[in-house]
């Protein structure tokens, strides 16, 4: 009996995805025609290989050196398409809007400062950026290249974990003097309680839980700008804090820093304009002052 190519690769997204419909949505098809593959695949291999909760779906145990099989044939035919865009045609040739996802403070600090260093390596691409507490769908076509501060636990997509993106205390003097900043005594400038189960927001509460807080927002810019006119603190991520004049790094706080992953849509992956910007990215992004290597 030949390989079943087709029912491996089908079987590889939908345990990536962790549903059907979900990885037909992946594929392109509808989902009668994945549990049809997947029905293939176990009558050519003899035994079963997903075990069904409802919605969710997950290998059995049989099938997870199979599944393992499978994820390295996928990365091995995405190796052979994914090559270095500037040794496959001349960076000139390469052109098209690539959609790039992600939080507020990394695209407009980290992201958006070097743009004139894509264009001049890739005149032809246009880079268009969308800052979204929302998580834009890659599988939907929302986006092609994603930035995430936590690993997605489901989705057939291709994942890097890039660094670590660093946080500070910074405070507003507003007047006062070096040693009367104490943001122990000063107000807060905090983000919303939606935020209150992430890391740096975990961190703020072990390390200064009686503070007053006396506003709230929910994306650190708006934050820097409720600080204005008074001496107050709050935590930000490094990228925000240190590009504005009149804030103050308060030194002897090591915040918990937050995960930065690069994801990249399986099928577009291998797109010389989709290629070059996550290059470009893993390169501005990890070569900058605010994002650590992990």
């Amino acid at each position: 009996m030949p390989l079943d190519w087709e029912g491996l690769r089908t079987f590889a997204l939908v345990c990536q995805a962790g549903n059907m419909s979900a990885a037909a949505r992946e594929l392109g098809i509808n989902q009668t025609t994945v549990a049809r593959r997947i029905a293939r695949l176990e009558e050519w291999v003899g035994y079963s290989v997903l075990h069904r909760d409802g919605r969710a779906v997950t290998p059995t145990a049989r099938a997870q050196a199979l599944l393992q099989t499978a994820l390295q044939m996928q990365e091995t035919v995405s190796g052979l398409l994914v090559g270095d865009p500037q040794t496959d045609q001349d960076t000139n040739q390469i052109s098209g809007i690539v959609r790039l996802t992600g939080v507020d403070a990394i695209l407009q600090d980290c992201v958006a400062p070097h743009m004139a260093s894509l264009h001049r390596q890739y005149p032809g691409i246009a880079l268009e950026l969308i800052g979204a507490n929302r998580n834009l769908s890659l599988p939907q076509r929302e986006t092609d290249i994603a930035i995430r501060l936590a690993r997605p636990e489901t989705g057939a997509f291709h994942i890097r974990r890039l660094g670590c993106l660093e946080y500070g205390v910074f405070c507003n003097p507003n007047g006062l003097p070096l040693e009367a900043l104490d943001p122990t005594k000063l107000p807060w400038i905090d983000l919303d309680e939606f935020f209150a189960d992430k890391p740096e927001q975990k961190w703020l509460a072990d390390h200064f839980p009686d503070r007053k807080t006396i506003g709230y927002a929910n994306r650190g810019s708006i934050m820097v700008s409720m600080m204005a006119g008074h001496a107050c603190c709050a935590l930000l991520p490094l990228c925000v804090g240190a590009r504005i004049d009149g804030l103050t790094l308060l030194d002897g706080y090591h915040p918990v820093g937050r995960e930065v992953w690069l994801l990249t849509h399986q099928d577009k992956r291998h797109l010389p304009p989709v290629r070059a910007v996550a290059d470009w990215l893993v390169d501005v992004l990890l070569n900058g002052e605010f994002i650590s290597r992990l």
